[in-house]
């Protein structure tokens, strides 16, 4: 053979070579990134829920110990209205404030169960505050918080891609 043409073949073979390790490392690193990048979004939901959960959690306990009269007996100490009611109201903003965080990042089943649980607590509130006032109410608004606060749960822990199995039941005092 002529060694234009070996020279040729080998210079091809080269190319193709270098062409074929460009493409795989090129591949390697965008599958690597997005990976990274799928991480990196993990973490800010995983923060963005567990600050809304922490901030209804404390919302919830105010109205909690400020609805202790619906209640026959109970180890929680009770909340002057006086003291409660401007709690309340800032915890609320806390509430809504990461809300909207969850909206933005949350995706669509963790943003209704977020808003479900966040229904519920209002409910809560308005017991508080005194705008509605039934004992019986209160047990089916209690019950009914639980199932969301559930589903909140059931919602994130799904979308974080966690697979350990269904919580159990989680039973608290607000």
């Amino acid at each position: 053979m002529e060694s234009w043409v070996v020279q040729l073949l080998t210079l091809f073979g080269v190319v193709v070579g270098a062409s074929a390790s460009f493409i795989s490392t090129r591949l390697l690193e965008r599958s690597r990134w997005r990976r990274e990048e799928a991480l990196r979004w993990d973490s800010k939901r995983l923060e963005c829920y567990l600050d809304f959960a922490i901030a209804i959690s404390h919302y919830l306990t105010v109205g909690y110990r400020m609805t202790i009269e619906y209640r026959q007996a109970t180890h929680v100490q009770a909340l002057d209205a006086a003291i409660g009611l401007p709690e309340l109201a800032r915890l609320e903003g806390e509430v809504s404030e990461k809300l909207e965080q969850v909206r933005m990042l949350g995706s669509p089943e963790v943003v209704v169960a977020c808003q479900e649980w966040r229904r519920e607590a209002i409910r809560l509130d308005q017991l508080a505050r005194g705008t509605r006032d039934n004992t019986d109410e209160y047990e089916q608004a209690t019950q009914a918080r639980r199932a969301a606060r559930k589903r909140f749960y059931s919602a994130v822990r799904a979308d974080l891609g966690i697979v350990s199995g269904e919580l159990p039941s989680l039973i608290d005092v607000a």
